[in-house]
């Protein structure tokens, strides 16, 4: 019983260190928060972990993810920062409607 014990404590342990080291968004901030279609919008986002580990950011349209192509968002030239950034101009032909961005964070391993 010790045994199953122990090793299930190793194996969550794992588990949780694995996870751990894998980047999250700390925050993102889209401004102006209220756009039009015509307008230039500007997405910034702040992850944990280092830098060095993320392999790319990027956003999809969640109402429309086969209309719209995946963004993909530039790291800032501050190496000790932690921040990604996209400018755009919202589509001409874009509806008048509130829409969710989902943001997808890979590490240098893809995951």
């Amino acid at each position: 019983m010790k045994k199953i014990l122990i090793m299930t404590l190793v194996l969550l342990m794992g588990v949780t260190i694995i996870y751990a080291k894998q980047p999250e968004v700390k925050s993102a901030k889209l401004e102006p928060v209220a756009a039009a279609p015509g307008d230039n919008v500007k997405l910034t986002v702040e992850l944990t972990g280092k830098p060095e580990e993320i392999k790319e950011v990027s956003l999809i349209v969640r109402e429309y993810p086969y209309d719209v192509p995946r963004r993909y968002l530039s790291p800032l030239k501050d190496a000790k920062l932690n921040i990604w950034v996209l400018e755009s101009e919202i589509p001409y032909d874009a509806p008048y409607e509130t829409v969710n961005l989902d943001i997808t964070v890979k590490d240098k391993d893809g995951t």
